[in-house]
Formats: structure tokens, sequence, C-alpha cells
């Protein structure tokens, strides 16, 4: 069985006609993104992924 370690859990909100997730500070922090960062999503075996563009 895989088993992953939950890092942090994030609200899913709505604002006017975007859906956002935050990212708490813990998760920013070890992806070492700030204000102007790009992120890409990926997917791998069903999973979503979340990763800093260089």
């Amino acid at each position: 069985m895989d088993k992953k370690q939950l890092l942090e859990v994030a609200h899913v909100t709505v604002r006017g006609t975007s859906i956002r997730i935050t990212l708490p500070k813990k998760i920013v922090k070890l992806l070492d993104v700030s204000e102007g960062d790009i992120v890409g999503f990926y997917e791998e075996n069903g999973k979503i992924g979340l990763k800093k563009l260089e």
C-alpha cells in the first residue's frame, strides 16, 4: 500500500467565477514560491501534483 504523509490541508473557495485554493505557508515554503511565480499541475497515476516552474 502506498503511504504518503499528509503535509497540510486547504479550503476551496469561490470568488466571482473563479475557484481558488490558497496555499498554506508551509507548502509555500516547501515549494519556494512567491507572488509572481508560475506553478504547473501534473497528473501521475491518477494523482495531481504541483511544481514551481522555472
